[in-house]
C-alpha cells in the first residue's frame, strides 16, 4: 500500500518505523504489534533509516517515558480525556488504554485520512481532522468536567516560536484546566537539521524551535505552570548497545526532553 505524505507529515513514518522495528527485536521495549502490522503493509523505503541508530533508540526511549507518564495520569484519573496533538499513525492509545479513557486524535485532514486506513473510531477513540492552529478544533473535545491530558510527541520542534505561542494560547483560551506533556527538542539541535540522521533523508523538513530546560514554554504562555522535566536519555542509556555508550554524555546534553505543565483557569 502506497502512502502519500509530504513535508513534516512524512516524519510520522520515522517514528512508525522505529516502533515496528522494535517489535521484531528479542529485547522489544514497546511490544507494539500494531505499528509492526501497519509498517508491513506500507510501500515505503524504510531501509533508508537503518543507519539512524541515535533516532531509533531515542524514539523508543521517548515513547516509553511518555507512555509511563500518561499511564500515571490515567491511574489518577481513570476516566480522563486525552488529546494527542499531531497524532500521525501513533499507537499510544493501544499501549496505555485502561478501557475507560476517551481519546482524541488531532492531525491534518490528509494525515487523518491515512490513519483511518488502519484505525477505527469508536465511542472512546475519535478523530479531529483539523490543524492545531484552528481555534475550533477544541470545540470537538468533550470533557464533561473530567480531567484532561494533552500530549504531543515529535511535533513542536517543527514549529517556530510564534506558532508554538499560538498553540499554547489556543489551549489556555479554550480549556478550563489540563495537564500538558510536550516532547521538546534541545535548542542546540535546531541548527543541525541537515546533519540529523533521519531528517537529512527527507525533503523540506527542518527543526525550527527548541528549549534548554522547558521554562521557555512558560515564558511563551505564563498561564502555564511547569511541574516536570524528564530527559529521555534517562531511558536511552539502558537501551543503547555497549558500543554506543560512549555517546551518553553527549546525549544528556542534546537529547529531547519531556516538559510537563499544568493549567487551571
Amino acid at each position: 500500500m502506497k502512502i502519500k505524505l509530504n513535508g513534516v507529515a512524512e516524519t510520522l513514518l520515522i517514528t512508525l518505523n522505529a516502533r515496528a522495528k522494535d517489535y521484531k527485536s528479542p529485547k522489544s521495549v514497546l511490544h507494539d504489534k500494531k505499528s509492526f502490522e501497519i509498517a508491513s503493509q506500507l510501500d515505503y523505503d524504510f531501509k533508508k533509516f537503518d543507519t539512524a541508530w541515535a533516532s531509533y533508540y531515542g524514539i523508543l526511549a521517548r515513547a516509553y517515558i511518555m507512555d509511563e507518564e500518561v499511564k500515571k495520569f490515567i491511574e489518577k484519573y481513570q476516566d480522563c480525556i486525552i488529546v494527542s496533538i499531531g497524532c500521525g499513525l501513533d499507537t499510544r492509545f493501544e499501549r496505555v488504554d485502561n478501557g475507560k479513557i476517551t481519546w482524541y486524535n488531532l492531525d491534518l485532514p490528509e494525515v487523518i485520512e491515512n490513519r483511518k486506513l488502519f484505525f477505527k473510531e469508536n465511542d472512546r477513540v475519535k478523530n479531529i481532522s483539523k490543524s492545531v492552529f484552528e481555534n475550533d478544533w477544541t470545540k470537538e473535545v468533550v470533557t464533561d468536567g473530567k480531567e484532561l491530558l494533552i500530549v504531543s510527541e515529535g511535533v513542536f520542534m517543527y514549529f517556530d516560536e510564534n506558532e508554538v505561542k499560538k498553540i499554547l494560547e489556543i489551549l489556555v483560551n479554550n480549556f478550563t484546566k489540563f495537564e500538558l506533556h510536550l516532547d521538546l527538542l534541545y535548542k542546540g539541535t535546531v541548527k543541525f537539521s541537515k546533519e540529523h540522521d533521519t531528517l537529512k533523508k527527507m525533503d523540506n523538513v527542518v527543526f525550527k524551535w527548541g528549549v534548554k530546560d522547558g521554562s521557555e514554554v512558560v515564558k511563551l504562555e505564563p498561564k502555564l505552570k511547569q511541574i516536570g522535566l524528564i530527559n529521555f536519555t534517562k531511558k536511552m542509556v539502558k537501551l543503547l548497545p555497549f558500543s554506543k555508550k560512549i555517546f551518553i554524555p553527549f546525549l544528556w546534553i542534546f537529547n529531547n526532553r519531556l516538559g510537563i505543565y499544568r493549567y487551571n483557569e
